[in-house]
């Protein structure tokens, strides 16, 4: 909530403050939409896409390249020739998620709960024809590494997480518009709870905010603790309440005649 949110700030404000020429750096933030979807990685070789991977357990990924192929967002050729690793999130569209549904209730296959799990069930397929019909999008938000050959490129290494996001889209990637700057931690609590309001409108699943700092000189010098960065946080939306109405309780007999009651909910 709010309050880690501000303990949050207070932990790195005083971190920035011990490393050298940092001090009278002025924290300013970047507020995201965090997509309900999963987590690529996708490699670029001189401007030319490679290889597309999963987040898998942090450390070793899914090597998933030929049906990210199929996802008509991403680009398979940079608007520069950079070499690249860019991060972001791969998502199926609500509207996508019920039609996929009411095809699988005809043929009397198991529905998916939710879009998030059609995703990675889609970009998990074996047979890429089926990640191509079922029409995946995506939203990149980071960049991981990036080396410009040319010298004399139009392009630069951005200095702050906005110019990170614009850069991103120059280069021809689909990056979410509904980011902000906010100067502090009430302009990411307005922000947060505008989307509380919002998020239901969208036809992509929203489960909370992202903030970054705004900076990347300060973002490299706090570094990272294990899988995440000291200078991001998730600041995530309430849990939704649903009433579950018990309809039956049977009792299973179990092979050793261990009696098992299963609710039917």
């Amino acid at each position: 909530g709010f309050e880690e949110l501000g303990k949050w700030e207070e932990k790195i404000s005083k971190m920035k403050d011990k490393i050298s020429g940092l001090k009278n750096e002025k924290l300013e933030y970047v507020s995201e939409i965090k997509i309900d979807g999963l987590k690529i990685i996708l490699t670029y070789e001189n401007g030319v896409f490679v290889k597309g991977a999963t987040r898998g357990d942090g450390i070793i990924g899914e090597d998933v390249t030929e049906n990210i192929r199929t996802i008509y967002s991403v680009p398979l050729k940079l608007n520069f020739p950079v070499d690249c690793v860019v991060v972001g999130e791969c998502w199926l569209s609500k509207s996508e998620l019920e039609r996929i549904n009411n095809a699988r209730k005809k043929k009397g296959e198991a529905l998916f709960a939710n879009s998030r799990n059609a995703a990675a069930g889609s970009i998990r397929q074996l047979d890429p024809k089926i990640a191509a019909s079922r029409k995946l999008d995506s939203f990149i938000y980071d960049i991981d590494y990036i080396k410009i050959k040319n010298k004399k490129s139009k392009i630069k290494i951005p200095d702050t997480q906005l110019e990170e996001l614009e850069l991103l889209k120059n280069l021809g990637f689909r990056v979410n518009k509904e980011h902000k700057l906010c100067k502090n931690i009430k302009e990411i609590e307005e922000y947060y709870q505008s989307w509380i309001k919002r998020k239901d409108k969208e036809d992509y699943g929203i489960d909370g905010v992202v903030i970054k700092i705004n900076s990347r000189a300060v973002q490299e010098a706090l570094g990272y603790t294990g899988k995440s960065p000291r200078w991001g946080v998730a600041y995530k939306f309430p849990a939704e309440k649903v009433t579950t109405v018990v309809e039956d309780i049977k009792v299973q007999v179990g092979r050793t005649g261990a009696l098992t009651p299963v609710a039917h909910l």
